[in-house]
């Protein structure tokens, strides 16, 4: 067979395989693009979920603004408008599932009722969870000047401020939320008073510092004796000048009264918790308007039988007494007091139940911490009640209770809070702290976790006016 040398006669069909084999290269080609895509895709939809729930909840994505939704006081929710405060990004592995995680549905939200409604009558405000919520805190720390250094976790070096962004939802209904003008209205020429120990004064300066919110000339609000507040043993009164108003704390750990013990007592007992007798200063505290207790922090076998402070009951010292029956007898005596001595037509109290710690690994004096906890508890609780919780409830219930006493339970919701205490972040000093210094996880972060506890206190206050009202 002779082969056609003519290149001119060749062409057309040369041209045509080329075509051919260009059409299956270019078939073949838009296949695996489409197979690329789709696996790249699934990867960084994987790796983009994966680095929401593996890294520090605390801390954004860089240069992201995908912010968890907010959750209005009201149940609403909204999408985060701007990205968190900018900050380092670091990894850490966290033990919770999404659907732990507690951003409210918005239909869910909506048909639950006020607390102030009627229908809100019988919702159990201390049953709930935590939830994010991106207009919170209701303040920041460098803007309250009635606040101990202590408690000022983000000027002390903390880095993450996502612990200020919970707020508690009960389940059954809606709380309104704190309105600073509008409590110091209801509070204009009233006493409000808290007695207890150091967790007291916490709750003290969180409500000090979400009134003072609401007041623009700082300067109208003073100690009256001129005393800065700082820690020490005695007691502190801040007026609210324009509304004639005062916000006192009282330290008083026990309740009771603690004093030299009675004469022939055995020779190790160096101090006697009477736990038949109010504290000295209790005859300051009966003529408030709004009465806030607490006591238990103390009520250790550590703070009292190991350092030589030993139980009386009628003039006798209780050598046997067991530290639960001594708390039992001096709450008996705290509810006695406040059926007796507190007047039922001007007073409300409140008794504020056991603040949880979280140190893990040791006490805070042996190598125990909190550091780095960075998510509150959003699963079901493992611990039982606290025993302290149920004396307290068994005490009120066992004996007639007055009228104007009530029980604020925030010991559960307080458990859930772990990333909420000072830890190492509870001074000034080195921004680069280290975990082996000494750790505060008793006491709380202001702004913080005793804010909803106001909160709390501010709804059952309104609460109670607008019944005295009807």
């Amino acid at each position: 067979m002779r082969k056609n040398s003519n290149p001119v006669e060749s062409a057309p069909e040369s041209n045509n395989n080329i075509n051919i084999i260009h059409s299956r290269i270019l078939k073949r080609l838009s296949l695996a693009e489409l197979c690329l895509a789709a696996v790249a895709f699934f990867l960084v939809t994987v790796l983009f979920v994966s680095r929401f729930f593996y890294s520090n909840f605390e801390t954004p994505l860089p240069n992201s603004n995908l912010n968890p939704g907010s959750v209005d006081w009201l149940g609403s929710i909204k999408v985060a408008s701007s990205p968190l405060p900018s900050q380092s990004f670091e990894y850490e592995t966290l033990n919770v599932s999404s659907s732990s995680l507690s951003f409210e549905n918005n239909e869910e939200l909506e048909k639950e009722v006020s607390f102030l409604d009627e229908g809100g009558d019988g919702c159990d405000i201390f049953d709930g969870n935590w939830v994010w919520d991106e207009t919170y805190p209701l303040y920041n720390s460098p803007d309250c000047p009635f606040m101990d250094g202590g408690f000022r976790c983000s000027e002390n070096s903390r880095p993450n401020h996502q612990y200020t962004k919970w707020r508690w939802q009960p389940k059954h209904c809606n709380l309104p939320r704190f309105d600073g003008e509008k409590m110091l209205e209801k509070l204009r020429n009233k006493r409000v008073v808290f007695a207890g120990d150091s967790i007291s004064r916490n709750q003290w300066e969180s409500l000090l510092c979400l009134l003072s919110s609401a007041v623009s000339n700082k300067s109208s609000i003073y100690e009256v004796n001129r005393n800065p507040i700082t820690k020490h043993s005695g007691y502190l009164i801040f007026k609210f000048d324009h509304f004639n108003c005062t916000v006192e704390y009282y330290r008083s750990p026990f309740l009771v009264l603690l004093g030299h013990p009675p004469p022939k007592s055995p020779p190790n007992v160096k101090y006697a918790l009477k736990v038949d007798q109010m504290d000295r200063t209790a005859n300051r505290w009966n003529q408030a308007d709004l009465l806030i207790l607490n006591s238990g922090r103390w009520w250790t076998y550590e703070k009292t039988l190991r350092t030589g402070c030993n139980f009386e009951e009628g003039r006798k010292m209780k050598m046997n007494m067991s530290v639960e029956t001594a708390y039992k007898k001096s709450m008996e005596t705290v509810v006695d007091w406040v059926n007796t001595k507190v007047n039922k037509k001007k007073t409300l109290v409140y008794f504020r139940t056991y603040s949880p710690s979280h140190f893990r690994g040791g006490s805070w004096k042996n190598g125990g911490g909190c550091h780095m906890e960075t998510l509150p508890e959003l699963g079901p609780l493992t611990s039982n009640e606290h025993s302290y919780v149920k004396i307290v409830s068994d005490v009120l219930s066992s004996k007639k209770r007055s009228s104007n006493l009530e029980m604020l339970n925030v010991t559960n919701m307080s458990m859930r809070r772990k990333d909420g205490h000072p830890s190492i972040y509870n001074s000034k000093g080195d921004k680069n702290k280290s975990p082996s210094h000494i750790q505060d996880c008793s006491h709380w972060c202001l702004p913080g976790v005793p804010d909803s506890w106001n909160e709390l206190l501010y709804a059952i206050f309104l609460k109670r006016q607008l019944l005295i009202r009807t």
